[in-house]
């Protein structure tokens, strides 16, 4: 996938959005669902279903990182209080 290809989709991915917030007559939770799922059906058709899930394990690989390093686990020398 080349630069533009990948700008393009990330433009469209955000106008939609919008779109999809000035526009939805549904609630905060709701609208958020729809979004959400049109992102990861975007990623995927831009990605192909094994990239997609390559890069969704890797993004909750980090997440769960980022939270223990928070919280001091998994950090040598690190005391528990």
């Amino acid at each position: 996938m080349n630069k533009n290809t990948l700008l393009a989709f990330l433009g469209g991915v955000v106008a939609g959005g919008f779109t999809a917030l000035l526009l939805a007559p549904k609630n905060g939770e709701e609208t958020r669902k729809f979004i959400s799922d049109k992102v990861k059906e975007g990623v995927k058709s831009g990605l192909g279903e094994a990239q997609y899930e390559e890069l969704r394990s890797k993004i909750n690989d980090l997440k769960s990182d980022l939270k223990n390093s928070m919280t001091g686990k998994d950090t040598p020398g690190a005391e528990t209080v």
